[in-house]
């Protein structure tokens, strides 16, 4: 999480401190399973020429996406519970 973040979270009540964290990753979510989907296709567009491994490298990118989402929004979530 970046440094302007933090402040913001600092500036919230403590009630509303998860529920913006839990927005601000599935915002993240959004982008990196976006990005895990292009990044997938693209590779898959290199890699393969039938259409059925074209769409499981896709869905890996997606998913690889979704896992590095997840794992940032549930450190972001340590992070707050620690204090």
């Amino acid at each position: 999480m970046s440094s302007e973040q933090k402040t913001d979270l600092s500036t919230l009540p403590s009630d509303e401190v998860v529920s913006a964290t839990m927005y601000s990753g599935l915002e993240r979510g959004s982008w990196y399973v976006g990005a895990g989907l292009a990044a997938g296709a693209l590779a898959s567009i290199v890699l393969s020429r039938g259409g059925t491994s074209r769409k499981v490298i896709t869905a890996f990118g997606g998913g690889v996406g979704l896992g590095s989402a997840w794992t940032r929004c549930s450190m972001d979530l340590e992070e707050i519970l620690e204090k």
